[in-house]
């Protein structure tokens, strides 16, 4: 009898083990809401630094700024616009002209290694904890290091480029490159916007929506947008809190890549780049003939949707700050 009890309690000691093991490798049980398209059960980790064995799509949260960063695994993704594709958009707007889009031709098809970026925009209240942990100078519509009431959640604005890099430096990461930019943008499917292939105003913040109509060219686009700045606070009724659009989620389930603001990303701008890298050299431009770095996704003064495409690319004086210009964070996956 001896022996049988023996035997039981070994067998339990062993079950219980299992157990414990079993229990250490489940994924966390808190899901993603909504999740992405690209996996369905992907999760929140809530841990000191990103998890070992992510799956695409999951969040982990970073600490140091409570900031969403989702994981993107390594993997190829079609960047840029075919010549098929922009005679396709050019029949249905007809009023844009091929050469404007040059900038993101040709289209190449590009393997990336797997990383982290920010599911949305820096926000004013994020770089609060960044201004008071770094002596950094506030943006300039701040007031007494103080944020004006009511946009603590709003893209944080009037940030250079080499703040918003010491930004990420400080968070642990780094500002997204171009391609890191777009893939979160656009998936593997090559979609023309973060959600599908089809313009949806209602989707993003963009002028369409503000205003009730699309301007026609970007000189009317300039002069509506005057014309609306004159009546209205462009800080409090430009942008909107971060995440305010969750039906325009990209497939990795990244908010706001689409209009709000324009964001900076890690490279200077130029016009060719794309040419190297459709023979697979991903070093980015050593310098930009304009003396620009790149921003992508559009804005909410943006009234044409050409310009709040996955594939568009715009560019801006790194010395200077402006309402309409955020960032959002990339990372290192392993770091």
């Amino acid at each position: 009898m001896r022996a049988v009890a023996l035997v039981v309690t070994a067998l339990l000691l062993a079950m219980c083990a299992v157990g414990i093991l079993c229990a250490a490798d489940e994924r966390p049980a808190e899901r993603v809401s909504p999740p992405p398209s690209c996996n369905p059960n992907a999760v929140i980790w809530r841990t000191p630094q990103p998890p070992a064995n992510p799956q695409k799509g999951d969040i982990w949260i970073n600490p140091r700024d409570d900031m969403d960063m989702v994981y993107i695994p390594a993997g190829e993704f079609i960047m840029g616009s075919s010549t098929a594709e922009l005679d396709a958009w050019l029949q249905t707007h007809p009023q844009d002209q091929y050469d404007w889009f040059a900038h993101e031709q040709p289209q190449c098809r590009l393997n990336l290694r797997s990383y982290w970026i920010s599911r949305t925009e820096v926000t004013n209240a994020q770089y609060l904890r960044f201004v008071t942990a770094s002596a950094r100078a506030q943006p300039e519509h701040w007031r007494g290091g103080i944020i004006p009431q009511g946009i603590e959640g709003f893209p944080a604005t009037f940030v250079e480029w080499e703040d918003a890099r010491a930004y990420c430096k400080w968070a642990g990461g780094r500002l997204p490159s171009e391609p890191e930019w777009e893939r979160a943008a656009r998936g593997g499917d090559a979609r023309v916007f973060p959600w599908g292939n089809q313009w949806d105003r209602n989707r993003c913040r963009n002028f369409e929506a503000i205003i009730g109509r699309r301007p026609l060219s970007p000189y009317q686009n300039m002069l509506r947008f005057g014309e609306w700045e004159g009546g209205h606070d462009e800080i409090r009724e430009g942008p909107v809190a971060v995440g305010s659009y969750p039906a325009g989620a990209s497939p990795f389930g990244c908010l706001d890549l689409a209009g709000n603001v324009w964001e900076w990303c890690a490279e200077w701008y130029n016009d060719q780049a794309y040419q190297r890298y459709s023979t697979g050299d991903l070093r980015p431009p050593a310098l930009s003939p304009q003396g620009k770095r790149v921003l992508r996704g559009g804005a909410f003064n943006q009234g044409h949707p050409r310009s709040l495409r996955c594939a568009w690319r715009f560019f801006f004086d790194p010395t200077a700050g402006d309402v309409s210009i955020g960032f959002r964070v990339a990372r290192d996956a392993g770091k």
